[in-house]
């Protein structure tokens, strides 16, 4: 697994997280503090806006209005099957 869908996987864990405590607008300071990552890490908050944006051109998030920072909403409001996803993102990759 490359660090791409490594960090994705991060990134969906934490999304999962939100949404078990009912909170339904994502950006990257909340998944930086949900997978505690500290602000000084630039290079894993790089990943977590990459997956953000990645995420968003898949259809798991949406615009929510603000543009910086940019905040998500989540479309669904059940959790997200991550293997099911990352196998699904694994062999779109490898097509």
């Amino acid at each position: 697994m490359d660090f791409f869908l490594k960090n994705l996987t991060d990134t969906l864990e934490a999304i999962n997280k939100l949404i078990e405590n009912n909170i339904n607008i994502v950006n990257c300071k909340r998944v930086r503090r949900c997978i505690n990552i500290k602000s000084s890490n630039r290079s894993k908050i790089n990943f977590i806006w990459r997956s953000l944006n990645f995420l968003e051109n898949e259809g798991i998030l949406e615009p929510n209005g603000a543009i910086k920072p940019k905040n998500y909403k989540i479309k669904n409001s059940e959790k997200i099957d991550i293997e099911k996803f990352i196998s699904s993102i694994d062999r779109k990759k490898n097509i």
